[in-house]
C-alpha cells in the first residue's frame, strides 16, 4: 500500500522528525513517498531506508499555476493512503479529493508564524470546510483537539489525538558525552548550562528568554546560556546579548541535525514560546534527564507537573517567576527533577506506544480500502 506524506517543508524540525521515524518503523509495512511543497528535503537524512522516495515538485510562483501543477502530481503518484501536515498543506486535501483519493488522513502539529498567538480567522473559514473533506484530523495536543471540536465543529469521531513519542532507550542521559560537549563549548562543571533548542522565530518569545537569562546575573553567577538553531531572529537575538553585555556567556552553536549530545550538556532546558501544542524537544530533553522550565502553553501544562519534574508558568507572568525556581535549583534538586522527567517520558510518551496508534490508524483505513 502507497501512502503519500504532503507536507509544506521537509527541513529539520519536530514534525518533520515523527514523519521519519514513522516511515522508518512502517517502511516494511508500507511504500512510502515525500512531497515537499517548497523543495527542502533536508530532513531526508534522518531516513535510513533506501526505499523511500521523494516527489520532484517544482512549485510555480502563481497560485493557478501552483493549484495545477499539485493536482497533476497527486493524480499521478495516487496513493492509497494521503496524509498531509498543518496549514500549508491544506490544498492538497482538496485537490487529493478531485484527484480520487479516497482516504486523507490531515495532520496538525501547530501553527506557523503568522498565526503565532492566535489562529486567522480567513484561514479557519478554510479549515472548517477543508477539513471535512479529510477522513480523519491527526492532532498532537488537547488544545488542538479542543480547536476541532469548538471552533471547527467537528464531529468526535473525525478527530484523533495522538501524542508525540520518543525512544527514551536513545534520548538518556550520558555522563562521558555531556562532559565532552561542555568541555568542547568552554562551560565548566560548576556553571548551570541553560539551554534552548529550535527555530528562531518570534513565536518563540526569544526576548523573554534573554531577560530571564538577564535576571540570573551570569556577570556574578555561574550561569550560562546555550542556544541551539536558526532562523529569522538569530541576528537580532545576537545584537541583543551583545547590546545587554551577555554576549561573552552565551553560545548559538546554530541549527544541528543531531541535537542530543548539547541537550545532554544542559541543566535546565528554558521554553518561554507564545505558542506550542506538543513540541518534541521537551519529550527528548527531558528524555535525557534535563527539568524544564516553560510557559503554559499547549500541551505543555499536561506534560510538565510543576515543582515535580520542571517548572511551568503563564506566558504574561514577570520574569521574577520564571528566575526563581532557577535560582533555586541547586544540583541535587536539578537531578532529582531530572531523573523525574526522565521517567515520565519513559512510563507515559515512548515511541512505540505513537507508532502504534498511527499503524492501527492506517490499517483500519486499509481493511476499508479492500472492501
Amino acid at each position: 500500500m502507497k501512502i503519500l506524506h504532503v507536507v509544506p517543508s521537509f527541513g529539520l524540525g519536530g514534525m518533520e522528525k515523527i514523519i521519519c521515524v514513522l516511515i522508518e518503523k512502517t517502511s516494511d509495512q508500507y511504500e512510502h513517498e515525500i512531497l515537499a511543497l517548497d523543495g527542502n528535503v533536508q530532513a531526508r537524512e534522518w531516513i535510513k531506508n533506501s526505499r523511500v522516495k521523494f516527489v520532484k515538485f517544482e512549485k510555480p510562483h502563481k497560485r493557478v499555476g501552483y493549484l495545477n501543477a499539485l493536482y497533476r502530481c497527486l493524480r499521478n503518484v495516487r496513493p492509497e493512503i494521503l496524509m498531509t501536515y498543518n496549514w500549508g498543506a491544506t490544498d492538497a486535501i482538496w485537490l487529493g479529493r478531485l484527484a480520487g483519493i479516497r482516504k486523507i488522513l490531515h495532520n496538525e502539529h501547530g501553527f506557523n508564524v503568522e498565526e503565532g498567538t492566535k489562529t486567522i480567522w480567513t484561514r479557519d473559514c478554510f479549515r472548517f470546510v477543508t477539513y471535512r473533506l479529510s477522513s480523519k484530523i491527526i492532532v498532537v495536543s488537547h488544545t488542538l483537539q479542543e480547536m476541532m471540536r469548538n471552533r471547527l465543529i467537528l464531529s468526535e469521531d473525525r478527530i484523533k489525538r495522538i501524542p508525540n513519542g520518543i525512544d527514551a532507550f536513545y534520548y538518556c542521559p550520558d555522563r562521558s558525552e555531556r562532559q565532552r560537549v561542555r568541555e568542547s563549548l568552554g562551560f565548566t562543571d560548576s556553571e548551570c548550562v541553560l539551554g534552548f533548542s529550535g527555530r528562531l522565530d518570534p513565536v518563540k518569545n526569544l526576548d523573554l528568554l534573554v531577560d530571564i537569562f538577564q535576571h540570573t546575573n551570569p556577570h556574578k553567577y555561574p550561569f550560562r546560556l546555550l542556544i541551539i538553531g536558526d532562523g529569522p531572529e538569530r541576528m537580532r537575538l545576537e545584537a541583543l546579548c551583545q547590546s545587554a553585555g551577555l554576549y561573552p556567556y552565551v553560545k548559538f552553536v546554530g541549527q544541528q541535525s543531531e541535537v542530543l549530545p548539547y541537550l545532554r550538556a544542559m541543566d535546565v532546558f528554558l521554553l518561554t514560546s507564545l505558542r506550542e501544542q506538543m513540541p518534541l524537544t521537551v519529550l527528548e530533553v527531558m528524555g535525557a534527564g534535563v527539568p524544564v522550565i516553560t510557559t503554559r502553553v499547549g500541551e505543555l501544562p499536561y506534560i510538565i507537573d510543576d515543582g515535580i519534574d520542571g517548572f511551568i508558568r503563564d506566558v504574561n507572568a514577570p520574569v521574577e517567576a520564571f528566575v526563581q525556581p532557577l535560582q533555586s535549583l541547586c544540583v541535587s534538586r536539578r537531578k532529582k527533577l531530572g531523573k523525574a522527567a526522565r521517567q515520565k517520558v519513559v512510563e507515559q510518551f515512548q515511541l512505540s506506544t505513537m507508532v502504534k496508534e498511527y499503524t492501527e490508524l492506517i490499517e483500519e483505513y486499509r481493511s476499508n480500502l479492500q472492501r
